[in-house]
């Protein structure tokens, strides 16, 4: 093992090519000079001391080169070395290189910069109390480290696989719809809205598919909501079914895009809305298999990838409001001041790019896509569609749906809209599945026993678009929520709750007073019983003064005694003021008073 390693080694050394420097080129020169002289030296025709005479080297040197041509061919065995450092050759001290290695590790992935570590080195060295290494050292120990590792450290670990890992093998495909990928993004485009242009709605997402054999795009789908089940359902009703009825509803002619069909096989990435048993499960009912590429290989949807990257390049980035693919771009585009694309237009403008490129000779066919597709349905032109009795089943199944929807009697309410129909008699109060057209939301369809019915739009309450991702947009527009009051009547409702309050405060007050004049007619009651009119009257003048000098505030009205009542009301004052004298034994009174003294 060490003989044929030293072999490769020399063979390295001494082999030139176009690009080797001119030193080497030097050293093989006198190499083959000096290996002429050697040459003659063996034969005899050149004595020792002529030798050195020529070559002009010590004698030792000369044994050296004699004894490594000893045996050779050629004059590569006696090239010699480069001088200086051997490439390779590593002058930093232990403790240095790791210091460098660990601010490496720490720095590099998120500043990625040699100075941003060179910067860490300093700190970290002096704190560690060895040497600082130089930029230089730093810079060259980075650039010794894979290409692989500074990539991935630099770009992520995903584009560090696309750029290193190998990938051996491609898809063999021998009929359209054999293998159909689809996938989503988000378009590089600010859309405006439909009735009022200098409204931005925002950036909306794209489905497509594509079938691999032909390179025909057999469907796409455009939404301002992320990927999902609803998504996934248009865009296949788009690839399986005619496109006759969606182009007119466009206002575009029929013939832009005939290509559809049933794909034997889907081809997605691992999003939930493609793992989704329902979906995968529907699909194998109409015998089409979904098939989930393995997690972490984007290169295997590349043609799904490729088709997305050309779109947006080709078409979206020519298009005024387009953001570019990335910041840099991003900047100089001024994208909100130039957006003026629609929803719906941009619909008929992909159409028309979809044609466009099915009518482009493509580089991987030979011909183009439309060519390819229509020679195979020239032979086989019934191949994987789907009769025409079984569309309105295909849509039913795929469409989205809203479960547990109850029937009033006005019918089924759902997007501010009123669906009703015959069919609902005798159903009110039933709970059912009602499935809708994201395209047209001008009908709903709910199945009564094992029959789909589709029950039409009877009342639109605010006259809005029945495209849904039209309508999603319009309703977002809606203004104030219901129940939101002008100013002037916010006014007026905080002056009625005032008003209310107050009231409320003038009953409580009402109250206590009528408890006090109550008190004070008992009061009286009680002194006319007791005594005479006149001692009654200074005793309720007394009391009158007296109440009015522990609560001067408090003026109450005495109403004249008009019955004799019996009263729960003990005279304190009176009991107070006697003369009589009080035998300790007695008991003393128990006071019941209706309002408490305040003393």
């Amino acid at each position: 093992m060490e003989e044929i390693s030293q072999s490769v080694m020399l063979h390295e050394k001494t082999v030139l090519d176009s690009q080797s420097l001119d030193s080497e080129i030097t050293r093989h020169e006198l190499a083959n000079k000096r290996y002429t002289v050697i040459q003659d030296f063996n034969s005899g025709a050149l004595e020792f001391q002529q030798a050195l005479e020529i070559l002009s080297i010590s004698r030792s040197q000369f044994y050296k080169l004699l004894k490594r041509s000893r045996g050779s061919l050629s004059y590569r065995a006696i090239v010699g070395d480069r001088s200086g450092r051997k490439f390779g050759a590593n002058a930093i001290q232990n403790d240095v290189e790791r210091l460098i290695e660990d601010m490496f590790l720490k720095h590099y992935p998120q500043a990625r910069t040699y100075g941003a570590v060179w910067r860490a080195c300093q700190t970290e060295g002096d704190s560690r109390q060895i040497l600082r290494p130089s930029y230089h050292t730093v810079k060259r120990w980075i650039k010794k480290q894979p290409s692989e590792l500074l990539y991935k450290m630099k770009h992520g670990k995903e584009a560090a696989v696309q750029r290193f890992e190998l990938r051996p093998g491609y898809k063999v495909t021998n009929r359209p719809l054999e293998w159909v990928q689809i996938d989503h993004t988000v378009v590089d485009m600010l859309l405006v809205d439909e009735d009022d242009r200098t409204k931005i709605i925002g950036r909306p997402y794209i489905s497509l598919a594509i079938c691999i054999h032909t390179r025909v795009i057999l469907g796409f789908y455009l939404s301002f909501l992320p990927p999902s089940a609803v998504t996934v359902a248009m865009l296949l009703e788009n690839c399986a079914l005619p496109k006759d009825e969606m182009l007119e509803r466009w206002g575009l002619p029929t013939y832009l895009w005939p290509m559809h069909g049933l794909p034997e096989t889907i081809h997605t990435d691992n999003a939930k809305e493609f793992t989704s048993d329902v979906f995968v499960l529907n699909a194998k009912g109409f015998g089409i298999t979904v098939e989930h590429r393995m997690i972490g290989k984007k290169h295997q949807g590349g043609h799904i990838e490729s088709l997305i990257g050309k779109q947006m390049i080709h078409l979206i980035h020519q298009l005024p409001g387009s953001t570019g693919s990335n910041t840099v771009q991003r900047k100089s585009l001024r994208s909100e001041k130039t957006a003026s694309i629609t929803l719906t237009r941009l619909r008929q403008m992909m159409v028309y790019a979809i044609h466009a490129y099915h009518e482009t000779k493509h580089s991987a066919l030979g011909k183009s896509p439309s060519q390819a597709w229509n020679k195979h349905y020239e032979k086989h032109p019934a191949y994987r569609l789907l009769p025409v009795v079984q569309h309105e089943h295909f849509k039913y199944t795929f469409y989205p749906e809203v479960s547990g929807k109850e029937i009033t009697p006005d019918g089924i309410g759902m997007f501010r809209r009123q669906y009703f129909s015959s069919a609902l008699k005798s159903k009110v109060r039933q709970k059912v599945l009602v499935k809708y057209d994201p395209y047209d939301m001008s009908y709903v369809m709910v199945k009564f026993d094992g029959k789909w019915e589709k029950i039409p739009c009877v009342r639109n309450k605010f006259n809005r678009s029945s495209d849904l991702e039209i309508y999603r947009w319009q309703r977002q527009q809606k203004g104030d929520r219901d129940g939101t009051m002008s100013t002037s009547g916010a006014q007026s409702a905080g002056k009625f709750h005032q008003a209310a309050e107050e009231e409320s405060k003038l009953t409580r007050q009402e109250k206590q007073r009528k408890k006090r004049e109550k008190g004070m007619e008992d009061y009286r009651t009680q002194n006319a019983k007791s005594g005479s009119v006149a001692a009654n009257s200074d005793k309720a003048t007394e009391s009158k003064k007296l109440h009015t000098s522990i609560n001067p505030k408090t003026k109450p009205k005495l109403g004249k005694v008009a019955r004799e009542v019996t009263s729960n009301v003990f005279d304190v004052i009176a009991f107070l003021q006697r003369k009589e004298q009080v035998a300790r034994d007695d008991e003393f009174p128990v006071i019941y008073d209706s309002a408490p003294i305040r003393w």
